[in-house]
């Protein structure tokens, strides 16, 4: 299995599934321990992709050949993984998939589910690709664009059949990779000719002037981030420190903080000896994930950690703040480009859990906040339950705490809207997040 990129593929996926498992992590724990060239591996991972972002497509061009018959898990990724193959990749001849994963099947189980794989697909071939409705209802973009029904309706109640279009359209293209330029060791123009001479095609950010952007290639393994130049970071969460109104004697409280980009973003704006940043998580094996990141980045010195449930921060801290940060957990819905399998997992009463969740953080930091100091709350989505309702019950239940105006560059101003910043995937082709700023009254 070591060097055969479907069988991978169908183990990453079964993993996915089986587990609730993040992709991204499957691949490269499997990647680690194989022996595929670069090749194999792109192909592999363009797999594993392909068949998350288009799972039901694939269910669906295989229901013919199945009927009602109960697979396997891996039997039927297996399937999937070879009409994915044959409908979207041209370079790969259908025979060459087709006898590779009856091979696959014969090794992985017997005889009989290679017969079983070989009949399926010969059968594909011999109709070919089952023809999608053009029509554009709940029902045809949830199968088009392999999003449940429940969140294809939730993004047209709230962002209507238009722009839930453009969403869709957008999150199963690939995504870029960004990087946030530490600016207290170099300035954006150098590093970006630092990384051109090493063969990446690297661009300044549409949304964020300490934002690089990258089509493709492994940024991670550079002289330049082992020394701190940068961090990976999508744009869209670059906006988030600026929005904090930082001053070089800050006293900052990062209160869900893991694993660090946005805590290194904070106090690149702080003097050592003259501001602070406390950053928590809830779990201390991610706190470690923060202090590499402060070491690395060369803030150590005004970094600060503690494994602490946000919820429970105002019974654990005895200090107070001048701006805080609630980065809070949420569903994620605006990574689902770069965590396809998150459409799949997420059930429509986790939104409302989740806002619970949100809600107890922020009621924790009240007291911690100073009179006339600044907190932000921010998500990775932006679907209302967890954002703008979260806002207004907040302030529903805080009567000396006031909705501010984000504070934010003039070119992100068509993405405030009544004081709040929301950024959609398919507006900059970025990960969707929101942004909104209280200050305390009294």
């Amino acid at each position: 299995m070591k060097n055969n990129p479907r069988e991978l593929a169908v183990e990453a996926l079964t993993r996915v599934f089986q587990n609730k498992a993040y992709s991204n992590i499957e691949i490269n724990n499997l990647l680690k321990k194989s022996d595929l060239s670069d090749a194999d591996s792109r192909l592999m991972t363009n797999i594993v992709y392909g068949v998350i972002q288009h799972k039901y497509v694939l269910e669906y061009q295989l229901e013919p050949y199945l009927k009602d018959k109960k697979l396997d898990l891996w039997l039927n990724l297996l399937l999937q993984t070879a009409i994915y193959q044959m409908c979207y990749l041209d370079k790969i001849p259908a025979h060459a998939v087709l006898n590779e994963s009856t091979e696959i099947a014969k090794q992985r189980a017997n005889q009989g589910a290679g017969n079983l794989v070989n009949a399926v697909l010969r059968n594909f071939q011999r109709h070919g690709a089952r023809t999608m409705s053009g029509k554009e209802s709940v029902y045809d973009m949830s199968k088009l664009y392999s999003v449940p029904r429940w969140l294809v309706d939730l993004f047209e109640e709230q962002q209507g059949t238009d722009k839930t279009r453009e969403i869709l359209q957008t999150i199963n293209q690939a995504s870029s990779v960004s990087i946030r330029v530490n600016t207290n060791k170099t300035t954006v123009a150098d590093l970006q000719k630092a990384l051109q001479a090493k063969g990446f095609d690297v661009k300044p950010s549409k949304i964020s002037p300490v934002g690089l952007v990258c089509e493709s290639g492994n940024l991670v393994n550079t002289d330049e981030f082992r020394a701190g130049l940068y961090t990976i970071q999508d744009e869209s969460s670059m906006l988030v420190a600026p929005a904090l109104d930082l001053h070089p004697d800050s006293r900052v409280l990062d209160a869900c903080a893991a694993p660090g980009g946005k805590t290194t973003h904070i106090a690149s704006y702080i003097k050592a000896g003259a501001g602070e940043v406390t950053a928590l998580d809830i779990h201390k094996h991610k706190t470690k994930l923060i202090r590499e990141n402060s070491e690395r980045m060369g803030y150590s010195d005004i970094i600060s950690t503690g494994a602490v449930d946000a919820r429970k921060a105002k019974d654990v801290l005895n200090t107070t703040f001048d701006r805080i940060l609630v980065d809070a957990p949420c569903s994620g819905l605006g990574l689902i480009r770069r965590k396809p399998e998150l459409r799949y997992f997420r059930q429509p009463e986790d939104l409302m859990n989740l806002q619970r969740v949100q809600l107890q953080i922020l009621d924790s930091m009240v007291d911690l906040l100073e009179v006339n100091g600044k907190m932000v709350f921010s998500t990775c989505t932006f679907d209302d339950e967890e954002n703008e309702q979260v806002v207004d019950k907040f302030l529903a239940a805080h009567k000396n705490f006031e909705l501010v105006p984000v504070k934010h560059d003039k070119m992100m101003d068509k993405s405030v809207k009544n004081g709040m910043l929301k950024v959609l995937p398919s507006d900059y082709f970025t990960d969707g997040f929101f942004i909104a700023t209280f200050v305390r009254k009294n």
